[in-house]
């Protein structure tokens, strides 16, 4: 983490929440005195992308994107002092439909170029 100025964490949807392991991960890693304290992290941006199998409708209807975003912008990046912090959700990723699947690695393969461009 310290070689890079920027971070991107892609990761499947589980119960509207970071999987277990990079929650983990984030607990055990980003510290007091690293990720917060008397030391913040340095990276200038964070983009979480998050592989959903539900709907975007469903998300909605719940607040469950809201609520996934305010916890990884506000209360991890921010927290630790990254205030360029977004989160993008690619919804029905497991529909088998080749339209589907076409839509979701265009969008993916977008929000990796625009990353791309903010970084340089």
């Amino acid at each position: 983490m310290k070689k890079h100025d920027a971070l991107a964490f892609i990761f499947p949807v589980w119960w509207f929440n970071l999987p277990a392991m990079l929650k983990g991960y984030i607990d055990r890693v980003w510290n007091n005195s690293f990720a917060y304290g008397s030391s913040k992290l340095h990276h200038h941006q964070v983009l979480w992308l998050g592989l959903a199998a539900a709907s975007k409708e469903l998300f909605e209807k719940r607040e469950y994107d809201q609520m996934m975003s305010r916890m990884l912008n506000t209360g991890i990046a921010g927290y630790c002092g990254i205030s360029n912090s977004k989160v993008e959700i690619l919804y029905n990723t497991l529909d088998s439909r080749p339209e589907m699947i076409d839509g979701i690695l265009t969008k993916a393969y977008q929000l990796g170029l625009d990353y791309e461009l903010l970084n340089q």
